[in-house]
């Protein structure tokens, strides 16, 4: 009875925690890069202050906000192009790490009956 219930607990309520576990993994590593975010934001400009003219400033004042601007966007764009990079790989590992997990997860009771077969036959490491 005990391990009817260990197994049902395993495949059912267990299985259905692991993935709840998985899901709240990858909505963390969503949340932190917010790639969504850097996305829609990828060409505004990367931390400035202030580099708008006046309406009564000089054409060179002008001139100097504007290229004060586009070096400021063309910095965000690069920051914000690699830290989404550096997401989209972070998630590709943690999706190759979740299926493994849960493929591991699956198969696992089953290793304790293939290692009493093994024995069985006389198959042990030549470390024992």
């Amino acid at each position: 009875m005990f391990l009817v219930g260990l197994l049902s607990w395993w495949y059912g309520r267990g299985w259905i925690a692991q993935w709840r576990h998985v899901a709240e993994r990858w909505m963390a590593t969503v949340q932190f890069f917010s790639i969504g975010r850097l996305v829609a934001t990828l060409f505004s400009p990367f931390r400035q202050i202030s580099a708008t003219p006046n309406n009564s400033s000089s054409p060179a004042v002008a001139i100097r906000a504007f290229f004060d601007q586009l070096i400021s966007r063309i910095i965000g764009a690069f920051v914000r192009f690699f830290t989404i990079l550096a997401g989209v790989i972070v998630i590709f590992f943690q999706v190759i790490y979740s299926v493994v997990i849960m493929a591991l997860w699956w198969i696992l009771p089953i290793f304790p009956v293939v290692g009493f077969i093994l024995l069985a036959i006389g198959l042990v490491p030549s470390w024992i």
